[in-house]
């Protein structure tokens, strides 16, 4: 009998050592609503999301062998949801920019350097021009460290990259996205 106090990450080595369904049952039930809320995120019908859901967790059951443990569940989990998600968008010939800069305008405000009442003074226009500057790599990275709160060490292990890339990658996102501020402020 599995303790229902097993991380993830013991679950999926206890799926892959034992290969018992029952345990991949045990992630599905545990992050089926999660994943639905972040489906949700990224797309305004419930059946898209609840489809997008059901895709996700296809894809982290024929996926969960090739998790390796280096990164929280979690973070590897999102990235999985993230890529689904945008894949979708791709296909239906969604705006992505508008989705992952919906995504991040909450965060924004957060990342711009010097200026106390960013907040309030940081129009919408602003903000959307802000995030179409940026590319989606850098939106992701974005996304996962301020958004989601992912660790640098969970980031590096989900994009594959090192711990020097992953904080030079963040630290040119936050400079760029700060120097297009002070561009459209002025």
């Amino acid at each position: 009998m599995i303790n229902k106090n097993f991380t993830d990450e013991e679950i999926v080595l206890l799926l892959k050592t034992d290969g018992n369904s029952r345990y991949f049952t045990i992630l599905a039930e545990r992050h089926e609503k999660k994943i639905l809320q972040k489906c949700k995120t990224y797309v305004d019908s419930d059946v898209a999301a609840e489809d997008l859901c059901q895709e996700i967790l296809i894809k982290l059951f024929l996926k969960v062998n090739d998790f390796k443990g280096n990164s929280k569940f979690s973070t590897w989990l999102f990235s999985i949801i993230h890529n689904t998600c945008i894949d979708y968008l791709r296909k239906h010939k969604k705006d992505i920019h508008k989705v992952i800069t919906e995504k991040m305008s909450d965060e924004v405000p957060d990342l711009i350097e010097g200026d106390e009442d960013v907040s309030e003074e940081l129009s919408e226009i602003i903000l959307v021009k802000l995030l179409e500057e940026l590319t989606p790599e850098e939106k992701l990275i974005l996304l996962l460290k301020y958004k989601e709160k992912h660790p640098i060490k969970d980031i590096q292990n989900t994009l594959n990259l090192s711990e020097s890339a992953v904080k030079m990658r963040l630290k040119r996102a936050r400079e760029k996205l700060n120097k297009l501020y002070a561009t459209y402020k002025s």
